[in-house]
This record gives structure tokens, C-alpha cells and sequence, in this order.
């Protein structure tokens, strides 16, 4: 008998895989370049999940994920979930669809409002100067999996050196 084992996306295989997307509409008319993004993670990480474990594919996910909500324009060209169901909710907050967080940012979808920055206040663009200028590498990595798939629930952590001071808009 063959191997009856469905073939892995690349996108939970390859933490660049969706880089690799040509045709796709990117912002900014560009593929972004994540390497100094993957370089300060490998020197900074503090997990070394087993290659192709539950914690790996998850963590190769959401970097894929994050790299096309924050720099895909378009949800149709969104490989790393399913377009008609996917939504986000973070601490139990509310679900957020990929057209949401299309239209205000991945920052202002996962930060609530505080007395150091307001989402809005912030719109997509001016979320992203302020955090990509304070943080040019803003790693991520998944700490813990509670479950998955299809529902997937993780600890995560998402990090980076402070090189410029912080800009925001909170009134």
C-alpha cells in the first residue's frame, strides 16, 4: 500500500513561503524582504520546536499568515486561510474577518485601546510607520499549542529591539 498521508501545504513546511507569491498584490508594489526579521529570530528565539511537530508547522503558519495580512492587499490572494471562514479573535475579543484587518492593520486588529496607543487613531499605514520605524524586526514564535487543527490555540510571543522612539497617536 501507498502512502494515504495528505501532502503538507508550504506554508506550514516553508516560514517564506508566501514571499515566494509573484502574482499576488502586494503593498507597496513589492514583495517585502524578511530577512533581518529571520535573522534576529534565529538569534533571539527561545523555542526549538521538532521539524514538522505540531508547535513547527503552527509557527510556520502564522509567519506566513502575518506576512500576508500585513503585506497582501488582497484577501482572494490569502493561501494560509480559508477565505470564506477565517476570522480572529484575540483574548476572547470579538471575531475580526480578513476584510477587517485588510482595512485597519494587523497592528490596530491585535492591540485594544490603552493610554499608549489607540487604534483609532492609528489608521493601517500610520500603524505600521509607527511600529515598523520604533522595531524594524518584530519576530514571532509560537510558545505552546492547546489545540489544532482546524481550530488552532496557541501562546505565542512577538518581539523585537526598540531602535526609535515610539510615535503614536492615542487622541
Amino acid at each position: 500500500m501507498g502512502d494515504t498521508t495528505p501532502a503538507l501545504p508550504d506554508f506550514v513546511l516553508d516560514a517564506n513561503a508566501v514571499l515566494k507569491d509573484d502574482k499576488a498584490a502586494w503593498r507597496h508594489g513589492r514583495v517585502p524582504d524578511y530577512s533581518k526579521t529571520r535573522a534576529f529570530y534565529e538569534s533571539t528565539k527561545k523555542m526549538n520546536h521538532e521539524a514538522r511537530s505540531l508547535p513547527d508547522l503552527v509557527e510556520k503558519l502564522v509567519k506566513n499568515w502575518e506576512i500576508e495580512a500585513s503585506y497582501k492587499t488582497s484577501l482572494s490572494d490569502w493561501r494560509t486561510v480559508d477565505q470564506t471562514k477565517y476570522t480572529l479573535s484575540l483574548n476572547g475579543g470579538p471575531p475580526q474577518t480578513g476584510e477587517h484587518m485588510l482595512q485597519v492593520g494587523t497592528y490596530n486588529a491585535l492591540l485594544t485601546p490603552s493610554s499608549y496607543y489607540d487604534p483609532a487613531h492609528n489608521d493601517f499605514s500610520a500603524s505600521h510607520k509607527s511600529f515598523k520605524r520604533m522595531m524594524p524586526t518584530f519576530a514571532w514564535e509560537v510558545l505552546e499549542v492547546y489545540s489544532g487543527p482546524p481550530v488552532v490555540v496557541f501562546k505565542w510571543r512577538h518581539w523585537g529591539m526598540m531602535v526609535n522612539d515610539y510615535v503614536g497617536f492615542n487622541e
